[in-house]
């Protein structure tokens, strides 16, 4: 279905702010009929409205995305006197209340001032008022109106959407067609054809930009205050990112061979299926299977730059957000306090993806902290401020959004719709899963990689071998030791595997690297030295803080060092924290 195009918008508010087509107080009138506040003299028919009602109607509609922080909207009701049209939100409860209480169309409550009616035969009440110092011309266009707030949305026509506004504020129901709004279709309005796709927030904001004046009040006390007002602020700009570097949604051919990664079809699939989709991803399997490499992969060949860092459990918010950090001042002796980026800062400022490591390793609620926040899709304030050139401190803000107008007290760092976080996570690691709480854990997509299948496996295995020294001068033991690795690595259901602690093939492969260059260095060191200090080396690590897989991991070695079995077990209890009983 299509959208509107931003020229309707155009249309839409040169209608709203020329000629005093309408007034700001027409904000107030919306939200009654929203809300279906009932138009009657009787004041036992009052309900609750108020400015919580006003501000909800505002932040479904006026509120592009991007917006400055502190003023989030954009009033396109009335010509704003030279004012920005940019309100804080404090404006429902400030300025719309002095209008509510100045026009006898909107009805207070005598008994309960919380409580409010619209004035009976409403129509007639606004005609009689007169009109266009309570909510502008009459007719309204409600095809105006509708363009502008359902600028987001899916329409089928331009009188589809009119048809929708019309219902979803009942203007048929208080009787307010067409002598208060008017659904006729303007021909102009009528001439823009639609478009395929939603207007960007950026194209918006330049163009919501260009309605600014070139100076302006920075709060005006109420709309009322008239064209006379002397402005006196400078109206902040539009700053708008860098074009993308890459596409997510490039086709599954793109991915080529994977990097040479063999197994991971499917696992590659997901995960830019649901790069594509927005979503961050997080890659978990057994140590070992390839989880980095394939992120890493995944985002070289979309054609995203990338920043790789390890997690540990040291991590805070420090090493995720930043804090301050004495630096260096030029010309002075000395340090001073300022902020120092962390790594996801970072990363949004430089650009690049951020791919981490073992990201099980932190303590999530610890390491993230604001950035539950942004992994939502919201923009975040941090509690600290940043030194820019003109030497002020200004807070730090990551603001999602493909633009955002910037704020004269903010450092704004924008978050790319593009940006994204590709983390990996060892499942073997049973402790440092239970660290993962629901809030970190419903922000991300979790694929998982097992180990590949038994055939490739063993055929990555072989290969490996075949490149070595060892295998091309004929070292007898090499054909033993790739004996060993495939029975030890490639199945789950038999060694490594079968005693709970399955590795990917980053293990077998290092020890068969590490073994040639053993026997390039000596050739006469026998087979059980070579595979003992390999083991000891590559695989011994992995059963650290595992106690309850000491002696099936000594069971499962014994056979193979039958000679050094005392020794390797020894140190095999340094690792898994083993005492004998």
């Amino acid at each position: 279905m299509p959208f509107f195009a931003l020229d309707h918008i155009r249309l839409a508010l040169d209608y709203f702010q020329k000629q005093d087509h309408t007034h700001p107080a027409l904000m107030s009138l919306l939200a009654m009929l929203r809300q279906n506040v009932p138009a009657s003299d009787n004041p036992d028919d009052a309900i609750p409205f108020g400015s919580t009602v006003e501000r909800r109607l505002m932040d479904d509609y006026f509120k592009p995305s991007g917006g400055p922080e502190k003023k989030p909207y954009f009033l396109v009701f009335g010509t704003g006197y030279g004012y920005s049209h940019w309100r804080d939100r404090e404006y429902p409860g400030r300025t719309l209340q002095v209008q509510r209480n100045k026009h006898d169309l909107f009805r207070q409550s005598p008994k309960d001032n919380k409580r409010w009616t619209l004035a009976s035969s409403l129509a007639q009440a606004i005609k009689d008022s007169p009109p266009k110092e309570v909510i502008g011309d009459i007719p309204i266009s409600t095809a105006c109106l509708a363009a502008w707030c359902y600028r987001d949305r899916e329409i089928a026509s331009i009188s589809a959407a009119v048809a929708d506004f019309s219902k979803e504020f009942r203007l048929n129901d208080y009787g307010l067609v067409p002598e208060i709004f008017s659904t006729d279709i303007p021909v102009e309005l009528a001439a823009v054809p639609l478009q395929d796709k939603a207007i960007s927030s950026g194209d918006l904001l330049l163009f919501l930009q260009n309605l600014e004046p070139e100076k302006a009040e920075e709060e005006p006390a109420e709309e009322a205050a008239g064209p006379h007002a002397a402005p006196s602020a400078a109206i902040a700009k539009v700053h708008m990112p860098a074009p993308p570097p890459g596409d997510w949604n490039m086709a599954l051919a793109d991915l080529g061979d994977l990097c040479g990664l063999r197994g991971m079809e499917e696992a590659a699939t997901r995960a830019l299926a649901a790069l594509a989709a927005g979503v961050h991803v997080i890659l978990t399997g057994p140590p070992g299977s390839g989880k980095t490499k394939l992120a890493e992969c995944i985002c070289a060949k979309a054609g995203f730059p990338t920043w790789t860092v390890p997690a540990t459990d040291q991590w805070t918010t420090f090493e995720t957000i930043g804090g301050y950090f004495p630096t260096p001042k030029e010309g002075e002796a000395g340090d001073r306090l300022d902020f120092l980026p962390g790594a996801v800062v970072d990363s949004l400022e430089k650009g690049k993806c951020l791919i981490i490591d073992e990201i099980n390793r932190a303590d999530i609620d610890k390491a993230f902290g604001e950035l539950f926040t942004l992994l939502s899709g919201n923009t975040v304030t941090l509690p600290y401020r940043r030194r820019s050139d003109d030497g002020k401190f200004r807070r730090v803000r990551l603001q999602v959004g493909s633009a955002v107008v910037e704020d004269e007290d903010a450092d704004v760092i924008v978050v790319p719709a593009w940006w994204r976080i590709v983390g990996s996570m060892n499942d073997a690691d049973k402790a440092s899963l239970k660290r993962l709480s629901m809030a970190f854990v419903r922000r991300f997509a979790f694929i998982p990689i097992d180990l590949p299948e038994p055939a490739v496996y063993e055929a990555l295995i072989r290969a490996a071998v075949d490149k070595t020294d060892a295998s091309k001068t004929g070292i007898s033991d090499m054909p033993g030791l790739t004996k060993v690795l495939i029975e030890l690595f490639s199945t789950v259901d038999n060694g490594i595997g079968a005693i709970g602690l399955p590795l990917g093939p980053a293990f077998p492969l290092s020890i068969v690297r590490h073994a040639d260059s053993e026997w390039r260095l000596d050739t006469s060191r026998s087979f059980e030295a070579v595979l003992a200090s390999a083991l000891e080396l590559y695989v011994m690590p992995q059963f650290q803080g595992r106690p309850d897989l000491h002696e099936k991991a000594s069971d499962l070695f014994r056979p193979l060092l039958p000679t050094r079995h005392d020794e390797f077990e020894r140190h095999l209890a340094v690792w898994t924290g083993y005492v004998s009983g």
